[in-house]
C-alpha cells in the first residue's frame, strides 16, 4: 500500500552559497548557511515569521558550537516552533527534508526551512579531522586509522564475497569524472578525463583502495537551503514546486567495530555483515511511499565516497541485483553515454565531498526542471538522491518529481 505521505509535500524555494580557497574573504559555514537560507526564503516568497521549523544538518566541523541550529536561527532572526540539528552524519542532510515533510504534513505549521552547510575545505585539514571523527575511541582511533582504512574493510569483504574486481570499481570512477568535466563547480573539472588504467596505477591509500578510488575534498564550502510546505499550499501560492514523492532512512551503527556486534534488524537480521547497508532499507521505504520503481528514476545521485561503495549503492538502490554492481557498470550501466545518469555532477569521487550537503538534491531538482549547470539529462522528470554518512552507517533516500506521482 502506498504511504499517504507520497507527494503530499513539496519544495518551493532553494538557495545556495559557495566559497572557495581562492576567495579574497573566506566565509564561514554560518555565513554560507544564512545566505542560502535567505535566498531560499526569497524564492519561496515567505518572510521570517512564516518559518515554522528550522532543521539543520549536524554542526559543521569548521564551525563547532553546542547547538548549530540555534546559531543559525539567531543569524536569520527567526523564531520557529520546531528547531533541531539532524545529526545522523551525512544522512542527516536529506533527513532534514524528511522531518520537515512530517512537520508541515501535520498541519501544525505551513513552512519548514532546511539548511545544510560546511566549509572545512577552506578552514581546516579535513583528512586529519575526518579520521578523528570516524574512528571508535577505544578500539580504532588509538591505532591511527584513516577514513579510507575503515572503508577498506568493507571493500575487502565485498570484493571477496561477490568477485568484484578493481577494474569494475575503476569504471564508476571513470564515468563520474566524465560528468564532472561538464560541471562548472566540480573539484576535478580542470584535471581532465581518467581511464581505468589511471585508477589502477594511482597510488595505494588503504588496500584495495587507490587514490582515484577515493573521494576528493571539495576545495571550499557550500551552503544549501530549501523551503518545504504542503502540496495544497504549493499549488495555491507558489509558481514552482518540486514534490517529495517518497523518502526513507535507516541508521545502523556509529563505529565499524560496533557494527560487527549488531544483529536482529535489517540489513543484519541474520547477523553482522559488511556487505549490506541501510541504503537498501531506506530505498525500499522511499519506493513504497512514492509508488515507483528503480526503472522510473531518470537521474540518480549518491554521496558514496569510494568507488566500491558506489557499486554497493547501485545494488542497494535496486538498479541491479545483489553482488551484480561490478557487472552492471562493466556492461555500461552507468556510462556517461547511454547508461543510467548517475552522479551527474561527478559524485564525491570527482565533484568533491562537502560533508554536509543538500547540493546533490539541488542538482537533481535542477535536472528535472531543465536547468542543470553541467550536462542536462534530456526529459528528466523523476530523480533519486541517496545521502550517506559515517562508515556506511547512516542512509537517507529521497525521491523527487516535477509533478505529483500517481
Amino acid at each position: 500500500m502506498k504511504n499517504r505521505m507520497g507527494g503530499s509535500t513539496a519544495i518551493v524555494g532553494i538557495g545556495r552559497a559557495l566559497t572557495t580557497r581562492a576567495d579574497a574573504e573566506r566565509q564561514t559555514p554560518l555565513q554560507l548557511g544564512a545566505k542560502a537560507a535567505i535566498d531560499a526564503m526569497r524564492q519561496a516568497g515567505i518572510g521570517r515569521n512564516d518559518v515554522g521549523a528550522l532543521f539543520t544538518g549536524r554542526t559543521p566541523q569548521a564551525y563547532m558550537v553546542l547547538q548549530y541550529n540555534q546559531s543559525l536561527l539567531n543569524e536569520l532572526k527567526v523564531g520557529p516552533m520546531f528547531s533541531s540539528e539532524v545529526s545522523s552524519h551525512g544522512g542527516g542532510a536529506l533527513g532534514t527534508l524528511q522531518l520537515a515533510a512530517l512537520a508541515v504534513e501535520s498541519g501544525v505549521i505551513d513552512y519548514a526551512l532546511c539548511v545544510t552547510n560546511e566549509a572545512s575545505g577552506v578552514w581546516m585539514n579535513q583528512t586529519m579531522s575526518n579520521a578523528g571523527w570516524e574512528g571508535e575511541l577505544q578500539f580504532e582511533a588509538p591505532y591511527g586509522v584513516s577514513t579510507p582504512s575503515l572503508y577498506a574493510q568493507f571493500a575487502c569483504r565485498y570484493m571477496h564475497e561477490y568477485g568484484i574486481t578493481p577494474e569494475m570499481c575503476a569504471r564508476v570512477a571513470v564515468e563520474n569524472r566524465r560528468w564532472a568535466l561538464d560541471h562548472p563547480h566540480a573539484a576535478t573539472r580542470g584535471k581532465g578525463p581518467i581511464t581505468v588504467e589511471d585508477v589502477l596505477n594511482s597510488r595505494m591509500i588503504a588496500s584495495p583502495l587507490r587514490l582515484l578510488d577515493c573521494a576528493v575534498w571539495y576545495p571550499g564550502g557550500i551552503g544549501t537551503a530549501m523551503v518545504v510546505t504542503r502540496s495544497d499550499i504549493a499549488r495555491a501560492r507558489h509558481a514552482e514546486a518540486t514534490y517529495l514523492a517518497g523518502f526513507g532512512q535507516s541508521n545502523t551503527h556509529e563505529w565499524v567495530s560496533e557494527r560487527m556486534g549488531t544483529w536482529g534488524f535489517e540489513p543484519m537480521l541474520d547477523g553482522p555483515n559488511l556487505v549490506r547497508t541501510g541504503a537498501g532499507v531506506a530505498a525500499r521505504q522511499a519506493y513504497e511511499m512514492a509508488g515507483l520503481k528503480p526503472e522510473d528514476m531518470d537521474v540518480v545521485q549518491s554521496s558514496a565516497p569510494f568507488s566500491f561503495a558506489n557499486l554497493m549503492m547501485l545494488e542497494e538502490l535496486g538498479f541491479c541485483g545483489v553482488g551484480e554492481g561490478g557487472a552492471f557498470v562493466e556492461s555500461g550501466g552507468v556510462n556517461y553515454d547511454g547508461g543510467l545518469p548517475f552522479n551527474t555532477m561527478g559524485g564525491y569521487l570527482s565533484f568533491g565531498q562537502v560533508a554536509q550537503g543538500l547540493y546533490n538534491l539541488q542538482e537533481t531538482i535542477d535536472q528535472i526542471w531543465g536547468r542543470a549547470e553541467g550536462r542536462q539529462v534530456a526529459g528528466a522528470q523523476v530523480g533519486m538522491v541517496h545521502g550517506h554518512g559515517g562508515p556506511l552507517a547512516c542512509h537517507s533516500v529521497v525521491i523527487v518529481s516535477k509533478e505529483p506521482t500517481p
